[in-house]
């Protein structure tokens, strides 16, 4: 049996206070757009602003911190600005 599995680009939360609470090897992941598992990142030039759905806070990430996973999402996703 094989499962249809959902792959995001994400951005790990940088709130690491209110995230690690009880488990400091815990990272919280934002998705940001839906993706496949063979797609190329993103080719983007500046900064993105993203504001984490559990702590609300706002943190700028680089390009570089954009990360592909696969995982499981709500169904009240609604992707990033830059990624509909």
């Amino acid at each position: 049996m094989f499962a249809d599995s959902d792959y995001f680009w994400v951005v790990l939360c940088k709130n690491h206070r209110f995230h690690h609470k009880g488990n400091t090897s815990y990272a919280h992941r934002i998705a940001l757009g839906e993706t496949d598992a063979y797609s190329s990142p993103p080719m983007l030039t500046q900064q993105v602003t993203v504001r984490c759905d559990h702590c609300g806070a706002e943190y700028a990430y680089k390009p570089t911190e954009i990360l592909r996973n696969e995982m499981e999402i709500p169904a009240d996703f609604v992707p990033h600005p830059m990624f509909r």
